[in-house]
């Protein structure tokens, strides 16, 4: 019984070994929807909350979109002010009443870069060539117990995302994004889970936690209560208030 499941152990890390970044993105793609589904996937509204702590529940939206432009919009509301910022292609603006101003202000280039690492409704793997990023495969790791799969994303403007992805399930657990502009580096790391498979038929996670380097959360995780795929989004929110 041990020599079989000695074996058994050898041949799942032989297994592990031999996949290729193609190979795992595409068993990613297949397990949470299917190409054809996320290939019609142009947009994402999510709604939830950001868990400041008990009974402390502000609301929180968050939408990526393709169409008819590329965008991204996010706000977070408490104590009867709202803080946005969207980004509409190449420019953004913030609006933060939090820190006693009530104009906007303009996205700076490296906002901009970091935000378009998380504006793609489909997400930065599927058709990464067409899109123009380079993905390479670092083995395996693992994650809290978790057999997982590395995968490192390169942009165009060096920026990189590193993705852990579970052997099994092949959802995304974590990413660490780093970014670097002149002489000064960011990095950013969060945590997924709950996995839910959406009304359109693509699985994405539900629940969203950033943490340190030493995976020490950072804050409370955001809960998502819906996501909508492809649905109405009002357009106007992108536009300064």
């Amino acid at each position: 019984m041990k020599f079989t499941s000695l074996l058994f152990a050898l041949g799942f890390s032989v297994f592990l070994s031999a996949q290729t970044a193609d190979d795992i993105i595409n068993k990613h793609i297949a397990a949470t929807g299917g190409a054809e589904k996320w290939g019609k996937v142009h947009s994402l509204k999510c709604l939830g909350h950001y868990v400041m702590g008990p009974g402390m529940l502000p609301p929180v939206s968050e939408i990526k979109l393709t169409k008819p432009f590329s965008g991204y919009y996010s706000d977070f509301s408490w104590q009867g002010m709202t803080n946005k910022q969207a980004m509409r292609a190449d420019s953004g603006w913030t609006y933060n009443p939090f820190s006693g101003k009530r104009e906007t202000d303009p996205m700076s280039a490296q906002d901009i870069r970091s935000t378009k690492l998380e504006a793609d409704p489909q997400g930065l793997l599927f058709n990464y060539k067409q899109k123009g990023y380079t993905v390479e495969y670092l083995g395996t790791d693992d994650m809290d117990g978790t057999d997982v799969f590395k995968l490192r994303l390169t942009t165009k403007e060096g920026d990189m995302v590193y993705y852990f992805l579970d052997a099994e399930t092949y959802n995304i657990l974590k990413t660490v994004r780093r970014m670097k502009l002149k002489d000064k580096e960011t990095k950013s790391s969060t945590v997924y889970s709950d996995f839910r498979q959406t009304d359109y038929g693509v699985i994405l996670p539900f629940s969203a936690q950033g943490v340190d380097e030493k995976g020490q959360e950072q804050g409370g995780p955001i809960n998502y209560t819906k996501v909508e795929v492809n649905g109405n989004i009002d357009l106007t929110l992108f536009d300064k208030p």
